[in-house]
């Protein structure tokens, strides 16, 4: 004769035997009293909840000959035939299996069918988020509007990957973990009918191994009873559970805890291959501990009577809490990188030993604050240190006005009273003596032009006070060539007519010029005054 394992020799046939699922059994119950029972329903929540089992005995209690009704009777044909699995009206559906584009057509053909004995033709469809997206967008019109006699019933661990427009059409059924004490005493049930005798923390233990599922705790027990028999001790557990034993665990938070790298790695098992359940309970310790730190004398996140042990006392909440993120980012790790899953766990807890790779960043701050007080560092001003430096813009606008000019006006003081009426033709005599130089000469007569200097004046005023030369002062240029009166004796001056810089200074090269090279100055203005004689003879 075939053995059946606990999980499915004890699966509940009824809401009440449901453990855990307190919320979602009402839900279901009431949606019959009311006669509000919807046509599809997304069932949702890790594994071993419960969620398949709900979704039968809500199709038994839809299909029950006494019903709907929230309490299937279990003795009516339906209710046989649904708990042997030979109910033809209930088709239970394997998404991984069934997930393609054909087998949701199928089903829509097969939707028009109406039921061949009971009341309603139900698809329990498990591991709905298998199916492709080609599949669902087949089912989304007959999910939306079916028959009246068909329901859908999806179990999913992943409602995340059911695409929105398919959810969108169910109801959503979501089941939770259920907490240890639920499962101890779900345990302790089983166990008297079995005609077990476990020792004392043997059921607490296999409650906090299975982390919030049923199925699994049920089937740590069927490992422990084939090993053992009907006596099973808490070490037996411990050889069945490996290294993710509670002792274990403690051992290993108590020697990060008090930085003993060595202590750790000796105390992690001998053979890999357990790291993912050891990470998982190193998670849930830290996570009692940091819960249990910040919410004093509240429930236990996992329904267990015990508190963490005593290596919680010597860490503090922020400490925690890194530990937690670093034993997260550890298990990710490890799932990307399963061959060095041994590698990654020790790593991470020879970080965490050490007390200065977990400190709070609040901590670092005070603490160099105090450092800058001890020190008597104090931060500087920026906004003082800052302003000086467009001040400096104002300083140099003065530099504009070198005033060369007033230097100069006073230079020509000896020349005589009338100077004051030709001084706005002088900038335009001043171009005159830059002929030498023909390039220059355009650029250099512009600025003249604008700089008031009246200096020139008592050198022209020599000769006819003629502001005339000063609007003929271009035509110069091309005198300047031709002027054979002084060529033997002025060979060397047009030599030095080059020197653009004295003529572009003008008056002030004549008149303040003339005291350092008084017989080349001199030579020059005889030079100059017999140009201008000669234009004015031409000119008359």
């Amino acid at each position: 004769m075939s053995y059946l394992v606990l999980a499915r020799k004890y699966r509940p046939h009824t809401f009440e035997e449901v453990c855990g699922q307190e919320v979602p059994t009402r839900v279901l119950q009431g949606a019959i009293n009311e006669e509000r029972v919807g046509h599809a329903y997304l069932f949702s929540g890790p594994r071993g909840t419960g969620k398949t089992t709900s979704a039968r005995i809500f199709a038994k209690a839809l299909n029950c000959e006494r019903g709907p009704t929230p309490t299937p009777c279990g003795e009516c044909e339906r209710c046989l035939a649904s708990d042997r699995g030979a109910e033809a009206d209930i088709i239970e559906i394997d998404g991984a299996s069934n997930r393609g584009i054909e087998d949701a057509r199928a089903l829509r053909e097969e939707v028009g069918y109406a039921p061949m004995r009971a009341r309603f033709k139900i698809y329990i469809i498990d591991e709905v988020h298998m199916l492709t997206t080609p599949a669902f967008n087949a089912l989304l019109k007959t999910l939306e509007e079916p028959p009246p006699h068909v329901k859908f019933l999806f179990a999913t661990t992943e409602p995340h990957k059911v695409i929105e427009t398919i959810r969108s059409r169910c109801q959503l059924v979501a089941l939770t973990l259920i907490d240890e004490a639920t499962i101890a005493g779900r345990l302790t049930e089983i166990l008297a009918l079995e005609q077990v005798a476990p020792q004392a923390g043997v059921v607490e233990e296999i409650a906090r191994l299975a982390r919030g599922s049923m199925r699994d705790a049920l089937s740590i027990t069927d490992q422990l009873l084939a090993l053992v028999g009907a006596e099973p001790s808490l070490e037996d557990v411990r050889r069945v559970s490996g290294p993710a034993g509670a002792e274990q665990i403690e051992q290993l938070l108590s020697l990060v805890a008090a930085g003993d790298r060595r202590g750790v790695l000796e105390a992690l098992p001998d053979t890999e291959g357990s790291e993912r359940e050891l990470v998982a309970g190193l998670l849930g310790s830290v996570r009692e501990a940091l819960v249990a730190a910040l919410r004093p004398g509240g429930p236990s996140t996992t329904g267990a009577p015990d508190s963490p042990g005593a290596w919680a006392q010597s860490v503090d909440t922020e400490r925690l809490q890194i530990w937690l993120e670093e034993l997260l980012h550890a298990r990710e790790r490890a799932e990307r990188l399963p061959e060095h899953a041994r590698i990654v766990l020790e790593v991470t807890l020879l970080d965490l030993c050490r007390a200065e790779t977990a400190l709070p960043l609040a901590l670092l701050v005070k603490r160099l604050g105090a450092l800058e007080e001890r020190l008597g560092v104090a931060t500087p001003a920026p906004s003082q240190a800052s302003r000086p430096a467009p001040s400096a813009p104002p300083s140099a606008a003065p530099s504009p006005a070198p005033s060369p000019a007033p230097k100069r006006a006073p230079s020509p003081a000896p020349a005589p009273a009338p100077s004051p009426t030709p001084a706005p033709a002088a900038p335009a005599a001043r171009p005159a003596p830059a002929a030498p130089v023909p390039p220059p000469a355009p650029s250099s007569s512009a600025p003249r032009a604008q700089a008031p200097e009246p200096a020139p004046r008592p050198a022209r005023a020599e000769p006819v006070g003629a502001p005339e030369p000063v609007a003929a002062a271009p035509r110069p240029e091309t005198i300047t060539p031709p002027a054979p009166r002084k060529q033997p004796s002025q060979a060397p001056p047009p030599a030095q007519a080059p020197q653009t810089p004295a003529l572009s200074e003008g008056p002030v090269e004549l008149k303040s010029g003339a005291p350092e090279t008084s017989g080349d100055g001199d030579a020059f203005i005889e030079r100059v005054a017999d140009l201008f004689e000669g234009h004015i003879e031409d000119k008359g």
